[in-house]
């Protein structure tokens, strides 16, 4: 993947992270004490996630002073409220979730993102003949209860002119929503290509397909890397070094899936090795908006932060409007 300008500077960085500054002085030696912080996921620990996890294990994050616990969560939702009642420092949160929080009044900003497209998907069993939208009038979906894939998938079907009475939209816990699909009670299931796609289609022995949110308008953004409001101002140095130290994460994940990977194993013993390498290898296309492919990883993109608010005006259930998307995000830590 094309690495640009900040990412390219961070090998070179790790060779003299002993001796380098940052904000708030000089990186940690032994005997010096690192700064705690947590980083909650959305979900639980998985393949295309687990870069976070490489970063605490190779080091990363320590060499910028900090002391990382990666959690996993109950939700999106969970997660925004956690980062803003400051239980958790960071969290990993799209932009449409994100809006939707701090029109809530939710004060949190995006201090980086990862996911230049978004990943939700519509999965179907190939006998039923989805192929787009329309298909699903008259089908059932089994959806994740309060999760930003079944909030899309209204905006999907609004969008494309499909009334959402016409499709039976069975929302659970990712448990019983996965087993409900797989028993085929229904004929489709959201989630994402580089995540329950592959690991839907290694259980059920393939049969499966699916098509992207993106490909029929709704295209928005994916994973980010959220924060305070006030931790971006109040500690700015740790929010630099976790940047940092995730992005350097990804580039050496997407070159190293195996030992990503590894580490993932290391916190869920039970895993499919090799599904999960190639939930993170799926996972390389993302991080790059389409005709993008040489923009700088985990840098906001004004315009597709406005495109996104609108169209969550529209089909998503905003109904505030920002004049200025950057109250949303920051650039700061990664130009």
């Amino acid at each position: 993947m094309k690495i640009t300008r900040r990412m390219t500077m961070l090998a070179a960085a790790s060779a003299v992270a002993m001796s380098a500054t940052i904000g708030f002085g000089s990186l940690p030696s032994q005997a010096q004490e690192l700064t705690k912080v947590t980083v909650r996921l959305a979900f639980s620990y998985n393949g295309h996630r687990s870069p976070y996890l490489l970063g605490v294990d190779k080091g990363f994050y320590e060499e910028e002073g900090l002391d990382v616990e990666v959690l996993e969560g109950r939700g999106v939702t969970s997660s925004m409220q956690l980062v803003a009642s400051q239980q958790d420092t960071f969290a990993i949160i799209d932009p449409p979730s994100l809006m939707l929080g701090v029109a809530q009044g939710m004060p949190i900003r995006q201090v980086a993102q990862i996911y230049q497209t978004s990943p939700n998907a519509l999965i179907s069993w190939e006998e039923y003949d989805i192929n787009e939208p329309a298909d699903l009038a008259g089908k059932k979906v089994a959806t994740l209860q309060g999760d930003m894939t079944t909030t899309m998938l209204y905006a999907l079907l609004a969008k494309n002119g499909v009334d959402a009475s016409s499709v039976q939209i069975i929302a659970s816990d990712g448990g019983t929503r996965n087993q409900t699909f797989l028993a085929k009670r229904t004929e489709a299931i959201t989630g994402f290509p580089n995540d329950s796609f592959l690991s839907l289609s290694h259980t059920a022995g393939g049969g499966l397909k699916y098509f992207t949110y993106a490909s029929f308008g709704v295209d928005t953004m994916g994973d980010g890397i959220a924060a305070h409001t006030s931790t971006i101002e109040q500690s700015p140095q740790v929010v630099s070094g976790f940047v940092k130290a995730s992005l350097r994460a990804y580039e050496y994940a997407l070159e190293n899936p195996e030992e990503a990977i590894a580490s993932l194993k290391e916190r869920s013993p039970n895993i499919n090795v090799e599904v999960e390498v190639e939930k993170l290898k799926a996972t390389a296309a993302l991080l790059h908006a389409e005709g993008d492919e040489n923009g700088t990883v985990g840098l906001s993109v004004e315009e597709r932060w406005k495109a996104t608010q609108e169209l969550m005006k529209e089909f998503g259930g905003l109904t505030t409007n920002v004049e200025d998307v950057t109250t949303y995000y920051t650039n700061e830590f990664v130009e």
